[in-house]
């Protein structure tokens, strides 16, 4: 089996995969402590891959401080090569990127993830949105060049500033409301949040694929890509755990 591993803001994402088909899906929370003490993770692995046989590993991501204390708990549980996602890699498009040093390799999975299963053979543009702690935008030409995109709040950013730059604005449940007009204090925030949510994302898709030189298509991933798949009011495909199947195809084209 190929492992892949991203690590997150709020978790790492972990899922195993034999061939192409994803298995099993699970996640380590960070402790309370020093979310860098490798120790921990070894145990946390340990514990969710005790029935596991691991041939290859991929990991990808935005947390530095906490890459080498994840790889470092994996290799004492596993021992089989990991492939760490970096940018200078093969990988299924052109790289079309000023600063490609500074780009989150969660991106770079989910933009290779999203062209070779739903642009490449089509020779379609492609616009992936990955809608967690932050709203990423990857754009994919047709021509197999990856653009750049966009990266916005998500809704518990969004939640947590309004709550830290206010007086009175309390903490929400991030529910959506049955309509945008929030008849309390709650209701209003959680519409403003989560309403406003669905209407950035579907803005900024079309601002998106008006500079492209056809109709892409829109792939929806993310904690909160089902939100979004079920209220936007344009075509999309939502696609969950679209960054590991990612993390795979890169660990898998890389490996030595």
């Amino acid at each position: 089996m190929l492992l892949a591993l991203d690590v997150g803001n709020s978790a790492v994402k972990a899922g195993l995969f034999s061939g192409d088909a994803l298995v099993r899906v699970f996640s380590v929370d960070p402790p309370d402590g020093d979310a860098t003490d490798a120790a921990y993770w070894r145990a946390e692995l340990a514990s969710a891959l005790a029935d596991a046989t691991v041939e290859h590993a991929g990991l990808v991501s935005v947390v530095p401080a906490r890459t080498d204390a994840v790889a470092r708990g994996l290799r004492g549980v596993v021992d089989a090569p990991l492939t760490i996602v970096a940018p200078e890699m093969a990988l299924p498009f052109t790289l079309d990127y000023d600063t490609p040093d500074t780009l989150g390799t969660d991106r770079l999975a989910a933009a290779a993830a999203g062209w070779t299963q739903y642009g490449r053979d089509a020779s379609r543009s492609v616009i992936v949105v990955d809608a967690g702690t932050a709203v990423n935008y990857e754009v994919v030409h047709r021509n197999g060049t990856y653009r750049g995109g966009a990266i916005g709040p998500g809704a518990a950013l969004m939640r947590n500033a309004l709550r830290a730059g206010t007086a009175q604005l309390p903490d929400v449940p991030l529910h959506l409301p049955e309509t945008p007009v929030g008849p309390s204090t709650q209701t209003a925030l959680q519409s403003g949040i989560l309403w406003g949510l669905i209407d950035s994302v579907q803005g900024m898709a079309a601002r998106l694929a008006d500079r492209l030189p056809d109709a892409p298509r829109l792939v929806l991933t993310g904690g909160w890509g089902g939100l979004l798949a079920d209220r936007l009011t344009i075509e999309a495909t939502h696609a969950p755990h679209l960054v590991l199947r990612g993390v795979r195809l890169l660990a898998e084209e890389n490996r030595a």
